[in-house]
């Protein structure tokens, strides 16, 4: 059998419903046996048969893997998709040489298979998508937010050490204090001995904080993953992503007639040997 026969064969198997709903199975039964077996000793009854479905697991993937490999007219071509790039990134991570605390660094690769959902999910790229497209500009906004947090945090451990030496008294302490209080957790018990020992001065400097912080920068973050989510959204929905859908169609609609073609001409061969 020769590379492009292969091919043909494989290329409706692997466009199937059925095999894509069998790896979406196999992904979410794989998710839920990492969380049944988190915490199970290694002397537990169920230790082997969970062994033997991880093994399994694992050896459908390879079989999905290689299966849309030689699907493919040139394999090389598997490699140019970013997604098709996860997934065997993921599987291959499987085969990692573990020896120190193997165990723990093997439930981790497993639980990183679960990943392979946003394949089976198309409406879950564009969001992927546009959180990986914001981490560019999300870098900046995050510099700017450190800055602050230093400003804010060199501020607060020079006027609030002596008053409140559990939250200011030292530089750590202090950048994990502005840390807790730009999440809005417990921030106005922390601000309390502030307040005592200056009255104007505490309280303008919490407030000013949780106001450029946290309802700036933190909305800065969120404005550009929206943003990026958007346009990724809209990419998807463009008459151009919608041309490509078709002509995908058209060629595989070109590929099945010629594949009757070739079986009528030997349909007729057949018949006529026979008379």
């Amino acid at each position: 059998m020769n590379r492009k026969s292969l091919s043909a064969k494989l290329k409706p198997i692997v466009d199937s419903k059925a095999f894509n709903y069998t790896v979406l199975s196999v992904i979410i039964f794989s998710a839920i046996l990492v969380g049944f077996s988190l915490n199970m000793p290694l002397d537990s009854p169920w230790y082997p048969t969970v062994n033997l479905l991880e093994g399994a697991i694992l050896t459908i993937f390879c079989i999905e893997i290689i299966t849309r490999i030689f699907a493919e007219e040139k394999p090389f071509n598997f490699f140019k998709d970013s997604w098709n790039l996860f997934d065997f990134a993921i599987v291959l991570a499987c085969f990692i040489p573990l020896k120190d605390k193997a165990i723990y660094v093997l439930r981790l690769v497993r639980v990183i298979r679960t990943f392979r959902l946003f394949r089976a999910f198309p409406n879950i790229r564009p969001v992927v998508k546009g959180l990986i497209e914001s981490i560019s500009s999300v870098v900046f906004v995050a510099l700017l937010l450190f800055v602050i947090i230093y400003i804010y945090t060199v501020i607060g451990v020079s006027l609030f050490n002596t008053a409140d030496p559990e939250h200011f008294g030292s530089i750590w302490k202090g950048g994990f204090t502005m840390f807790q209080i730009l999440t809005l957790e417990n921030w106005n018990t922390i601000m309390v001995p502030a307040n005592a020992a200056y009255p104007v001065g505490g309280p303008l400097y919490f407030i000013s904080f949780i106001i450029i912080a946290t309802m700036v920068i933190m909305n800065l973050f969120l404005g550009i993953i929206v943003g990026n989510m958007s346009k990724a959204m809209d990419k998807l929905n463009s008459p151009e992503q919608m041309k490509n859908y078709l002509d995908e169609d058209a060629m595989r609609e070109r590929q099945l007639s010629t594949k009757l073609r070739k079986i009528e001409k030997q349909l007729s061969l057949l018949i006529k040997k026979k008379k």
